[in-house]
């Protein structure tokens, strides 16, 4: 299924591109953003609306282009390509579509996708990584600090030797007084040390204690517990499901994986709940800021 990828060319400079007869694969963009020290640049994601079939001409007229065919010609080969790509759906239950996401039919009714976040169709940040940086504030005080340590050791290098000049000088002027003086603090601070050494050497006799005992027990942990997860993806790769692991655990959720779906994939999680009211409440939350999320019972 080549048409595939000339939807993704094509996606690099239009926000929308309509597959005829299937749906339409809508970018959404999103403003660059800081969270903690991580700075996130501006992207675009690709993400599906089912309820746009109609043909817009956009498709069939660049693959006419491209493959330097007809019109017509080129109409027929996207039908064929969607009809084939409808029955291994159905047969696969999932498919995968290498830039672009997985599509997941639940039932005759219900199509989930789930978009490859690691491709950005954003051309203005083409390059551009996340990346983390320090505080500026941390350095400046850091910096303030060593200053401050700085100027205090000169300034006490400066006081000890004025002390001393001044000390030798006293010395001298009041000679025999000041050496009766000193000679009787020297005495009263050998007695002072005297008694310390004899405090320091004191043993205090506290009796017997009384014996400690401590019941202690480890958690009973339910095995038949039942978790609500709420589903960001599904993945083929492992690779792919860590990014958007990582990338989710970096806005604030509590992701983790869940049990790998029946046909191998890994699933990556917004967050696995207690209560299916909780779970309700953050796909609320999440498909109210854009992004896709559907509710996977795990037993």
């Amino acid at each position: 299924m080549t048409i595939f990828k000339d939807i993704v060319e094509l996606l690099h400079n239009n926000d929308c591109v309509i597959l005829p007869g299937f749906g339409a694969f809508v970018l959404k963009k999103k403003s660059a953003s800081i969270i903690q020290n991580k700075f996130i640049p501006p992207s675009k994601n690709v993400s599906f609306n089912s309820m746009l079939k109609e043909n817009d001409g956009l498709l069939v007229k660049y693959i006419s282009g491209t493959r330097k065919t007809s019109y017509k010609k080129a109409l027929n080969l996207v039908e064929k390509e969607v009809e084939a790509f409808n029955k291994k759906l159905t047969r696969d239950l999932l498919v995968e579509i290498e830039s672009i996401g997985i599509f997941e039919l639940k039932d005759e009714n219900s199509l989930n996708f789930n978009p490859d976040l690691s491709i950005n169709f954003d051309s203005s940040s083409f390059g551009l990584q996340s990346f983390l940086k320090d505080p500026l504030l941390k350095n400046i005080k850091t910096e303030s600090k060593k200053e401050i340590s700085f100027v205090s050791n000169y300034l006490l290098r400066n006081a000890a030797i004025f002390i001393s000049v001044m000390g030798l000088s006293y010395l001298g002027y009041f000679n025999y007084t000041n050496y009766i003086d000193t000679e009787k603090l020297n005495n009263i601070a050998v007695a002072q040390n005297q008694i310390l050494k004899k405090v320091q050497a004191a043993t205090f006799d506290l009796g017997e204690l009384p014996a400690i005992s401590l019941n202690v027990s480890a958690p009973v942990i339910n095995q038949s517990s039942i978790y609500f997860s709420v589903i960001a993806g599904s993945f083929r790769s492992k690779n792919n499901a860590q990014k958007q692991l990582n990338s989710l655990i970096s806005l604030g959720y509590k992701a983790s994986y869940t049990t790998i779906n029946p046909k191998g994939l890994f699933r990556v999680a917004y967050a696995r709940l207690k209560t299916r009211k909780e779970a309700s409440s953050l796909i609320s939350k999440i498909k109210g800021s854009g992004q896709d999320a559907w509710l996977l019972i795990e037993n």
